[in-house]
C-alpha cells in the first residue's frame, strides 16, 4: 500500500469529488477540500473543509498549504451560461501550486479537448462536435492550457458523458485520444483513476481519454 499523502480537493461536494474524497480517505489518505458551503460536507476522520471559493485566490492557497498534490473535479456551471470557475478556478490553483512548491496535480475534463480519430485538431474543433457543449468545452480547454502551459506534473482526465455509479473495472484508457466507441464513464471509474494514477504516474503532462 502507498503511504499514506494529503490532498488538495476541489470540487468536492459534486458527483466525482465525493467519489474522490470516499476513495482518498478510504486509502488512509488525509484531504483539505475547499467548499462554498462546508456544511455540504459531513465532518469525517481525515477530512479538514475550508469555506471559500475558488476564485479567490487566498482561499485556494489555504486549501493547498501543506498538501503532497492536487485534485481537481471542479466543474461548470451550466451548458449556456458555464461561469469562470472552471478556467480562472484552475489558473488559481496552478499560480498557488507553484508559490507554494506542489508539483502533482489531477484533473477532470470534457473530451472535447482531446484530439480528434485522425489527430489534426481538438474534438471541440471538430465541424461535427456537437454545439450545444461548445462553451463548456471551451472552459475544459481554457483549464488544460493554463496546465499544459505550466511547469507543474499533470495529468488530465478527459471524459464522455459521467453519470454517478460504483467503479466497474471496465475503463479503457488511451492517451490524448477517446478510446473508440466510448460513451460514457460511471464517476466511480474517474475517482479510482485519479487516485490511482496520482501515485502510479503513468500520464504526467498528458491527456488521458477514459470511457468505457
Amino acid at each position: 500500500m502507498s503511504a499514506a499523502l494529503t490532498i488538495a480537493l476541489f470540487g468536492a461536494t459534486g458527483r466525482t469529488g465525493r467519489r474522490v474524497l470516499a476513495g482518498a480517505l478510504a486509502a488512509g489518505h488525509r484531504v483539505q477540500a475547499l467548499a462554498r458551503d462546508p456544511s455540504a460536507l459531513a465532518e469525517l476522520p481525515g477530512l479538514t473543509v475550508f469555506a471559500g471559493d475558488v476564485l479567490d485566490p487566498t482561499a485556494v492557497e489555504r486549501t493547498i498549504t501543506g498538501a503532497d498534490a492536487v485534485i481537481s473535479c471542479l466543474g461548470n456551471a451550466g451548458l449556456q451560461e458555464p461561469g469562470v470557475a472552471l478556467s480562472q478556478g484552475t489558473r488559481n490553483i496552478v499560480a498557488a501550486m507553484q508559490r507554494l512548491g506542489v508539483t502533482r496535480i489531477l484533473n477532470v475534463a470534457g473530451g472535447g479537448i482531446l484530439l480528434t480519430a485522425d489527430g489534426t485538431m481538438l474534438r471541440s474543433e471538430s465541424p461535427t462536435f456537437p454545439p450545444i457543449f461548445r462553451k463548456t468545452s471551451e472552459q475544459h480547454r481554457l483549464a488544460w492550457e493554463a496546465l499544459r502551459d505550466s511547469d507543474l506534473e499533470w495529468t488530465t482526465v478527459a471524459t464522455p458523458d459521467i453519470p454517478d455509479g460504483e467503479a466497474t473495472g471496465t475503463a479503457r484508457v488511451l492517451a490524448d485520444y477517446m478510446p473508440p466507441g466510448g460513451r460514457s464513464l460511471t464517476t466511480g471509474e474517474v475517482a479510482a483513476f485519479l487516485l490511482s494514477e496520482l501515485t502510479a504516474r503513468q500520464f504526467v503532462r498528458r491527456r488521458v481519454g477514459m470511457a468505457t
